[in-house]
């Protein structure tokens, strides 16, 4: 009897300290990637509208990943944050246009193009040269095939 104790205490330690796949299991697996190089374009870093100025600040952040869902696609995640000064005393609503363009690792041929239209109302301002700053996220997704022959990514405001 103290056997079959012991050896049933043993059993299942074993068949618990296994790691079994749960087949009904809804967890989605992300492959995270090396982001290839991006920059700012230097004329659509700012722009000015209805003397409002936004600009799109360098501190952005990317992140590229593929899920198990999607073997074939890289999902690119754009985080930034646009700079908006004011010298207007009325509410204002106005929008401006991220553009992403990707091209070959050679900047010979434009893979794809991708334009985020961002429309915000600015308050009131009772201070002249206000400036706010707003976040935004946006995502872009590639073939496997043309992430893998090496993309650079172009960012500009319009």
């Amino acid at each position: 009897m103290y056997k079959l104790f012991i050896f049933a205490i043993i059993s299942l330690s074993i068949l618990t300290s296994c790691s079994f796949n749960n087949p009904l299991s809804k967890k989605a697996y992300l492959v995270y990637l090396d982001c290839p190089k991006s920059l700012i374009l230097a004329p659509g870093k700012s722009l000015t509208k209805d003397k409002v100025n936004i600009s799109l600040k360098r501190n952005y952040s990317i992140n590229c990943y593929s899920s198990d869902d999607a073997l074939n696609e890289v999902i690119i995640d754009f985080n930034y944050q646009l700079d908006i000064s004011t010298s207007n005393i009325e509410p204002i609503k106005t929008n401006v246009d991220l553009w992403i363009f990707l091209t070959n690792k050679e900047e010979s041929k434009k893979i794809s193009e991708y334009s985020f239209n961002k429309s915000f109302d600015l308050p009131k301002s009772t201070e002249e040269n206000k400036k706010l700053t707003l976040e935004f996220n946006d995502k872009v997704v590639l073939k496997k095939s043309e992430y893998d022959q090496g993309v650079k990514i172009f960012l500009s405001l319009n």
